[in-house]
């Protein structure tokens, strides 16, 4: 686990436990709001080329059906655009991912550089022609205080198929934590696995 070097957020940690504690579960389970994203405005740097289904999964607290639609609304954009600057966007063959952690806080972002190879396509990008993706999922586990999201945890599932001399398909799943800034959610945290990958 990959903790970014920021100040203790004692809401957060709680949810990380209890999305840890939940791992053995279906990325499928619980009720919830189930909401289809639709792929992001072509043309802009953040342009997602495939549909991204979030879910929310386990809620602690009160939190209304309406603030969980508008939750998945606000969230899928930024895991989507890690998804795009890390691993299926941009142009292939290519070598730098230095700027392939867009919605990350300063912290967080420095830890994933020092795992580029697992948090982007760094170690194959010179090897491939292109990328197709294939499944984007996101589950949202919610710690709602007073109605409101003080912390989420964004279990997500990414697979698609190089194309090039590293032909495959490759699957990235993990959870990512979030907190809520100025400017909106942040990632702060993370776990990530990666297959398929290698030479």
């Amino acid at each position: 686990m990959k903790l970014a070097s920021r100040p203790a957020l004692v809401a957060a940690s709680m949810l990380l436990c209890l999305s840890l504690g939940a791992t053995a579960c279906s990325d499928d389970s619980g009720g919830g709001d189930t909401t289809s994203q639709p792929p992001l405005p072509s043309g802009e740097p953040s342009a997602f080329q495939i549909e991204t289904t979030t879910t929310i999964g386990r809620v602690v607290g009160r939190f209304p059906k309406k603030s969980q639609k508008q939750l998945s609304k606000n969230i899928t954009p930024v895991v989507q655009r890690w998804f795009n600057a890390a691993y299926v966007g941009g142009d292939y063959p290519r070598k730098d991912f230095h700027d392939a952690f867009p919605g990350f806080t300063a912290g967080a972002r420095s830890e994933a550089r020092r795992d580029i190879k697992l948090m982007s396509n760094d170690g194959i990008g010179d090897k491939i022609s292109g990328v197709t993706p294939k499944t984007s999922q996101i589950a949202l586990d919610v710690l709602a205080v007073h109605k409101n999201a003080v912390a989420v945890t964004a279990r997500f599932r990414l697979g698609f198929r190089t194309e090039g001399d590293l032909a495959r398909r490759v699957g990235v799943r993990g959870r990512l934590l979030l907190t809520r800034a100025k400017d909106g959610w942040r990632i702060f945290a993370y776990h990530v696995a990666k297959s398929g990958d290698t030479a």
